[in-house]
């Protein structure tokens, strides 16, 4: 068969399998691209409607904290006074806060005056027995001013959205007077309101109902990981799930949107259009390559072919080959002229590349022996003839192409024989050298071994230091513990104390023992804020030593930012009020759930706000945003209050390290605080940034990776 019809062939056979594999490409890439879209756009939408729950909880704990946190309020609780329900509790007032129930409850745990209303007939009902039941087992009170309950209970009248907040001053000083309790129905009602909202069909069923076969599927793989799913219903229809979790987190309800698979069936169209295209494009190229390849390319290949065998034939290397053009078949004619002519100059230069060859080995220190395959020495470089004692049995052999070389048969072998595949292994020679030893057999094109190439190199230095290396290793290890057995001791022996003293000093300003005047509370209360601070200084001491140590662990859980939010600022609003500072927060209204370990996310934030608290003027505000910048979520605190001037910036984030003397008396504080938030951060893959100028504010942010965004 000719040229021309092989090239034919192959032409055609190569555009067939390029079709087809274009084909299989397209019909897996962009059907599996349109998966993903109508994936991240299904679980876009349904987390939109699961972040619309979220702002109703959050919604309802706003209107919480608002009559929780009202003196008003904070009598009432005690007085139950006529006033107050006649101004305040109205046969309105449920259908204005769009709520189902409004309990106080006193500090006892007592239910001093319920509300409950039906939304939808628009009449009073008795408050659920199933909730009654829950508030008498104290599930849905708080105990502390920062308590927070919110979540779903499941109620024989149908699932609730609960929160609960503390009963305080309008200043949080004083302990609760009790527990204000917000519900809604997560009814029918609401379900077709949030269905008219979103424009989405939805379905919701909890653990009490029988569950259809998807919703039960979905319920026990969700429960394992974040909550979350997708799955196809059918060709036409695809759902996203997500969970409802209760008072203490774990899920009592599923809710599932349905969308129609718009996305999924162009593709599906789109690619017809392209496998239509790719066939007809494949026929059209591939003739048109096949008679240019021909008139190009064979033509002239065969008159080489043909003055080849000529030369081989009458074996007369003086005829030169004739072609015509000027492009590479031109430039390999002109070529197989100058390889006619510099057969005899290529013979000779083999020979000089020979003898650079063996003086480049003689010359290099590392021992080169080439053996056969019964591991007779052929040839060995100078270095290894100076180092005999490594390769044989006590006899000395020189080099087999050596001028003092032996019969080859009469070289005795190596003393360690190497293994069929490659081998390392160390000898030390007479002279107390070590040298690494390298055996690698030489295969011919079949596999069969014809050689053995052995290379040796003097790595007595790096022995040494080895040992050297190994020993410091040990000596760090033996301080590492005995660091780590220190600040285990001295956990236990400082925390045992300031326990019992925080313990009781918290009992005496609780006045459980009897009455104390204003100094006296006033001394009493010294003492539990110091030892607080110094338990809070010792923690922070420990936490900076473990991640020193790699032994710092982050628990990650799924949670959203504007719970972390919430809780900052219950936490700093009375250090913030006492200073007339005001905290603003922003949150960007479609943020993801974040993936983190939620205690530290809230100590690093905690960290940051006070620090602006304390170093901002009176009367002035504190700004804290949340936003998403690509595949990071961000946060930034800023403040207008005495900044960090220029030469004070290398300073930050060092542990023990404050701005200067003078900030130290004004401003208490040990320099842990951002030393342990960069540290946090960074375990957590993100970075620390801040921006400042002497007297005009500071800025603190950081960034953290959003989960399913980093791949």
């Amino acid at each position: 068969m000719d040229v021309s019809k092989k090239l034919l062939i192959v032409i055609f056979t190569m555009f067939a399998l390029l079709t087809v594999l274009l084909i299989i490409a397209a019909h897996t890439i962009l059907l599996s691209s349109y998966y993903d879209l109508e994936t991240r756009d299904t679980i876009k939408n349904t987390e939109k409607i699961e972040q619309a729950i979220a702002w109703e909880a959050l919604s309802i704990d706003r209107t919480a904290r608002d009559w929780g946190f009202w003196d008003d309020t904070y009598k009432f609780v005690d007085t139950l006074s006529p006033e107050y329900i006649e101004s305040n509790l109205d046969d309105s007032t449920l259908y204005d806060l769009d709520l189902n129930v409004m309990l106080f409850i006193n500090k006892s745990g007592v239910l001093v005056y319920p509300m409950s209303v039906d939304l939808v007939n628009m009449t009073n009902v008795p408050v659920p027995e199933g909730l009654l039941k829950q508030i008498d087992s104290g599930t849905l009170t708080t105990r502390e001013n920062t308590d927070q309950i919110q979540g779903i209970i499941l109620l024989d009248e149908g699932p609730m959205l609960i929160v609960a907040r503390p009963i305080l001053t309008s200043f949080g000083e004083d302990p609760s007077a009790g527990t204000l309790i917000l519900g809604k129905y997560i009814d029918n009602f609401y379900i077709s309101s949030l269905e008219e909202r979103t424009q989405t069909s939805l379905s919701f069923y909890t653990i009490n109902e029988e569950m259809p076969s998807d919703f039960q599927e979905v319920f026990d793989e969700a429960a394992s990981n974040d909550g979350s799913a997708v799955k196809i219903l059918g060709s036409d229809r695809v759902a996203g799930y997500f969970m409802l979790r209760n008072t203490t987190g774990e899920p009592v309800a599923l809710m599932r949107a349905d969308y129609p698979r718009d996305l999924y069936a162009q593709g599906k169209n789109t690619l017809g259009y392209i496998y239509v295209f790719l066939l007809l494009s494949g026929l059209v190229i591939g003739t048109a390559t096949k008679f240019s390849l021909d008139s190009l390319l064979v033509s002239r290949l065969i008159t080489i072919d043909g003055f080849l065998e000529n030369v081989k034939r009458e074996k007369d290397i003086s005829k030169r080959l004739e072609v015509e053009g000027e492009d590479e078949i031109h430039r390999l004619s002109k070529g197989i002229n100058e390889m006619l002519s510099s057969i005899r100059l290529a013979e000779q230069e083999l020979k000089a590349r020979e003898y650079e060859k063996k003086f480049i080995l003689d010359s290099l220190e590392e021992m080169v022996v080439l053996r056969d395959p019964n591991f007779k020495i052929l040839w060995a470089n100078r270095a290894a003839l100076n180092n005999k004692d490594l390769l044989m049995d006590g006899a000395e052999s020189p080099a087999a192409d050596s001028p003092e070389a032996p019969d080859t048969d009469n070289i005795p072998k190596s003393r360690n024989l190497p293994a069929p595949d490659c081998e390392d292994y160390e000898l030390t020679s007479s002279e107390g050298k070590t040298w690494l030893i390298r055996s690698k057999p030489v295969c011919d094109e079949i596999g069969n071994r014809i050689a053995v190439l052995e290379t040796g190199v003097e790595i007595t230095e790096r022995k040494n230091y080895e040992i050297e290396l190994f020993r410091a290793k040990q000596e760090a290890e033996v301080a590492n513990r005995a660091k780590s057995a220190f600040l285990a001791n001295m956990s236990h022996e400082l925390r045992t104390p300031l326990n019992s003293i925080i313990g009781f000093s918290d009992l005496l300003y609780e006045k459980v023992y009897g009455e104390l005047n204003p100094k006296q509370t006033r001394y009493v209360g010294n003492i539990s804020n110091s030892g607080k601070h110094l338990l809070n200084l010792i923690n922070e001491i420990l936490d900076l030593s473990k991640v020193e140590a790699g032994s710092f662990e982050l628990h990650y859980s799924a949670f959203w930012m504007a719970e972390v939010f919430a809780e900052v600022r219950d936490m700093t609003f009375p250090f913030a009020t006492s200073k007339g500072l005001k905290i603003a927060l922003e949150i960007e209204s479609n943020l993801p759930r974040i993936y983190a370990d939620k205690e530290r996310i809230l100590q690093v934030l905690t960290n940051l706000v006070t620090n602006a608290i304390k170093f901002s003027s009176e009367n002035g505000s504190i700004r804290v945003k949340a936003a998403q910048m690509d595949s990071f979520l961000k946060i930034t605190v800023a403040d207008d209050g005495i900044g960090i001037a220029a030469a004070d910036h290398e300073k930050l984030f060092k542990p023990f390290s404050q701005i200067d003397s003078s900030s130290s008396k004004k401003y208490q504080g040990t320099g842990l605080g951002l030393a342990l938030v960069k540290k946090i951060v960074q375990l957590h893959g993100g970075t620390v940034w801040f921006e400042s100028e002497a007297g005009r504010g500071s800025i603190f942010g950081f960034s953290i990776p959003l989960p399913g965004r980093n791949e």
